[in-house]
């Protein structure tokens, strides 16, 4: 048994070390070599499902027969005593180890990581803040939280608690920390980590995007500086959605059906043209669509994400805007764009997309990011937008800047490299 892991745990190693060179690194960090080697995954690792339509898993009743699902790279869903699927997971392995090789965990550092599940990568955090450091893994399912206490006894790692209740609180009692992990999409930043973390710490937050189904997220490493924090990188990512008080808003998608005017002006579209984003793919956005996308979740309160039971993905998902006033609706689809009712929607979202062009097509990339109390939030104004999340704000900041067109000339995007990816010749919609 002890060679049969052996041999799964290196070739895991190696699998770990060529996705961490496809993200552009020099492969897996020696530090976190040394730590996922002492914090072996199939210690966490008990009734599982790898994938949505396998069956359930016995880890315990069966090791030598689950070692190479355990040592992949895919994710795996924890499971209760019923076989029903845990609102947890055990997460991708090179992913999730890539994101905590970004937030730079030193010895001797404090870090608490909130959605804790297993207790797997609280274990890989106590192996690299070493014996002068400490971990905090807080967990609000109790079974899960029981389970990964005796598992991290079992390997002794001492340095590393795990409390069960709900991470919102955080852990007044072992703060400050230099370091925090959020392994959930929080829509509204829980009030209590402006206060447990550090100032010059860093926090991993999954965001979650409007209409994102509490999955789709920015993925950002976070600096607190003062009384904020303000963004260092971002990358996309899909988490499990965060629960708990301030953070329905943004996790659902919209059915048309729902819309309470919907049955007066859905019979017949009162408007229907072609959309160059997302033409190239009938079935997918691409990436200036998508980068589009973010942008009108940003600055158009009525910005809305369709759910047509195509899928989660943000890829798939129709959106556009809702004007409930003018009972009015416009939805972007692959290569068209629909209007339901009065054109007002379709008014605002040509002008939201002659905007974003004439700023020049920016992606996520392009903003600075600072995440703020609410009652601390600046008002919008050029090139600052403001999303009020309920306690918290977000606030993006463009940092690209397109001189404007001469006279008299379409202000045409066309083959410019930009945040959002490469040319797509996009014309701004006629007004």
């Amino acid at each position: 048994m002890e060679l049969e892991i052996e041999e799964h745990l290196t070739r895991f190693l190696g699998m770990l070390d060529t996705a961490f060179r496809r993200r552009g690194e020099d492969g897996l960090p020696e530090r976190l070599r040394q730590a996922v080697r002492e914090a072996p995954r199939h210690r966490f690792v008990h009734r599982f499902r790898a994938d949505r339509d396998r069956p359930a898993e016995d880890f315990d009743a069966e090791p030598q027969r689950h070692l190479a699902a355990v040592y992949s790279d895919r994710v795996l869903a924890h499971l209760g005593p019923d076989d029903a699927a845990l609102d947890s997971t055990n997460s991708q392995p090179s992913y999730v180890l890539w994101l905590l090789h970004r937030l730079g965990l030193e010895p001797g550092h404090r870090a608490i990581e909130i959605g804790s599940g297993s207790g797997w990568l609280a274990a890989v955090m106590g192996r690299l803040v070493g014996g002068d450091g400490h971990v905090v893994g807080v967990e609000i399912l109790g079974d899960l939280a029981r389970r990964s206490r005796d598992d991290l006894a079992s390997l002794g790692s001492a340095n590393v608690a795990i409390v069960e209740g709900d991470g919102a609180a955080g852990h007044a009692t072992a703060a400050p920390y230099d370091r925090a992990v959020v392994t959930a999409a929080v829509w509204d930043l829980p009030a209590a980590l402006f206060e447990q973390i550090a100032v010059g710490g860093r926090l991993l937050l999954p965001i979650a995007l409007a209409g994102g189904a509490g999955r789709d997220c920015h993925v950002a490493v976070l600096r607190r500086e003062g009384d904020r924090f303000r963004a260092l990188e971002a990358v996309p990512g899909r988490f499990v959605r965060f629960t708990g008080p301030g953070q329905e808003r943004g996790v659902e998608r919209r059915r048309l059906e729902e819309l309470p005017f919907w049955p007066g002006i859905g019979a017949t579209p009162t408007s229907h043209r072609p959309l160059p984003l997302g033409a190239r793919d009938p079935a997918r956005f691409g990436g200036a669509a998508y980068a589009f996308r973010l942008f009108l979740g940003q600055t158009e309160p009525g910005f809305t994400a369709f759910d047509d039971g195509a899928g989660e993905e943000l890829s798939t998902a129709p959106f556009g805007l809702v004007d409930a006033a003018a009972e009015s609706v416009a939805i972007c689809r692959p290569g068209v764009l629909i209007g339901y009712g009065p054109p007002e929607a379709v008014r605002r979202l040509d002008a939201a997309c002659r905007r974003w062009a004439a700023l020049g097509m920016p992606g996520p990339a392009a903003f600075d990011l600072e995440v703020v109390r609410a009652e601390q939030a600046p008002q919008p104004g050029r090139g600052v937008w403001v999303e009020r999340r309920g306690a918290s704000a977000l606030v993006w900041r463009l940092t690209l800047t397109v001189p404007p067109p001469r006279a008299g000339r379409r202000k045409t995007i066309r083959d410019r490299p930009h945040p959002a990816g490469p040319g797509t010749g996009i014309t701004p919609p006629a007004p």
